[in-house]
């Protein structure tokens, strides 16, 4: 096994998803040689060479015998060239979550964990850490607007990071403080059963040398609370931190939150029930860390946000197009109930749906989950890792949305041809929302250009 404190030339396999490319950013920070590949080059590769790392698109497994260490995304498979020279070389391999493990363990460190809404809960830690004066370093799953990274490396006994359940990596983190938003079934290919799921969350939470707070108002969290013996914070009555006075807005949500004898008011400049969640587990676990809420919650008024989370991508003509990533049930139900506040004359949800295992697994709860949405356009399954499975299809899905709600659904199969189905039809007052963790995110680029030219005329 390497010795990361000994490692000075890291070469990260996988580098453009947005938690590798966080990674390797931190590590250049720590002063680190860091390089890079991935299968294409997008647009993560380019801007990590802008900051001075070495990136490719493609394999060069003749590079890896200068390396002391090779770090791969769990999605990349043992098969990989660069990987399998590494070995040869006598290289180090190391997955993201031993690489992770190694980081907390050098690092003191707090996060965030859950089905849902943990990049922004993590990205509203940093937040409130940084309204206290605090300098955090900070790993999360996606661009913080504000800040224009995913990683960035200021104080080193503070890293707040995203804890991701996906691989089991939360399982090898050495943890300070955590907030578990919530519980659902997912990642059930790699726990192989829900329980199993749960047990995992039990030993992570009972693990942690600090405190941790878990979302009363979510059945799973509520279950993994009663089991760990942690405190709560939700919207119930009887949970450690009580949500009240909730107000929302078509741009942002107020609350009050009560808890250990503190009462404060919070303001968050995003828009959502979710949010509301997501913002006062943050302030509990803060609060639990002995922290002042009143200045912590000051950081929260001009939260702005990660990408691809409710993120505008523009209005052309009178129609705006919003960016998210949400690709369970849950999500995209949440996201649908923070737009129907926004006024819009129509939502148009065009939604991706990411996994073939997601798909088939989740098929009929996405049906009830687009009941917000006036027009509902599904397209191709995003396989990411997967191969196809014989049978399950994107129409598995809309058949759902049909079954379940009154919203008119179209099937358009072929990705590459949404903006050219989207184009004519969408009129000033619409909401277009791109809804998917895949390449989905670039429809409103696609989109934009028609839009300009229909409405020239």
């Amino acid at each position: 096994m390497a010795d990361l404190a000994r490692a000075r030339s890291i070469h990260v396999v996988g580098v453009g998803g947005a938690g590798m490319s966080a990674l390797a950013k931190l590590l250049h920070q720590l002063g680190y040689t860091v390089s890079g590949s991935d299968l294409k080059m997008g647009a993560t590769l380019p801007n990590l060479a802008d900051i001075g790392m070495e990136v490719w698109a493609g394999s060069r497994p003749d590079r890896m015998a200068e390396m002391d260490l090779v770090v791969a995304s769990s999605a990349v498979p043992p098969s990989d060239p660069e990987l399998q020279a590494a070995g040869t070389a006598g290289v180090p391999v190391w997955d993201r979550p031993a690489l992770l493990a190694a980081l907390t363990r050098r690092m003191p460190t707090i996060g965030a964990t859950g089905t849902h809404g943990k990049t922004t809960t993590t990205a509203l830690l940093v937040a409130g850490l940084r309204s206290l004066g605090r300098d955090p370093s900070f790993v999360v799953g996606g661009e913080l607007r504000a800040l224009a990274t995913n990683a960035h490396l200021g104080e080193e006994e503070l890293l707040v990071l995203e804890a991701d359940e996906a691989f089991g990596t939360f399982l090898r983190l050495s943890l300070a403080g955590l907030v578990v938003t919530n519980v659902e079934p997912e990642h059930i290919d790699h726990f192989g059963s829900v329980e199993a799921m749960e047990d995992a969350y039990l030993t992570v939470a009972t693990g942690v040398d600090g405190p941790v707070v878990a979302g009363a108002d979510d059945e799973g969290s509520a279950r993994l609370a009663a089991r760990a013996g942690c405190a709560t914070f939700g919207l119930d009555p009887s949970a450690t931190w009580v949500v009240s006075e909730v107000e929302e807005e078509a741009d942002r949500v107020r609350f009050r939150l009560e808890g250990a004898g503190r009462s404060v008011a919070v303001e968050v400049g995003r828009p959502g029930l979710h949010m509301v969640r997501n913002a006062a587990g943050a302030l509990a676990l803060l609060g639990e860390l002995g922290h002042d809420l009143e200045a912590a919650a000051v950081g929260m008024r001009t939260f702005a946000g990660v990408r691809r989370r409710f993120e505008v991508r523009g209005e052309i003509g009178g129609v705006t197009m919003i960016d998210d990533y949400a690709h369970h049930p849950t999500e995209v139900a949440a996201l649908l109930e923070a737009a129907g506040r926004g006024g819009w004359r129509r939502i148009w949800a065009v939604f991706q749906p990411h996994l073939y295992s997601r798909t088939v697994a989740m098929s009929e709860r996405f049906g009830p989950a687009f009941a917000g949405a006036d027009q509902v356009v599904i397209t191709d399954i995003f396989g990411a890792r997967e191969p196809p499975q014989p049978g399950v299809t994107d129409a598995l899905v809309a058949e759902a949305v049909r079954r379940s709600t009154e919203s008119e659904v179209v099937y358009v199969p072929h990705r590459a041809e949404l903006a050219e189905y989207l184009a004519p039809r969408v009129e000033p007052g619409d909401l277009v929302l791109s809804i998917g963790a895949g390449d989905i995110t670039g429809l409103s680029d696609e989109l934009a250009p028609r839009l300009a030219a229909r409405f020239a005329t």
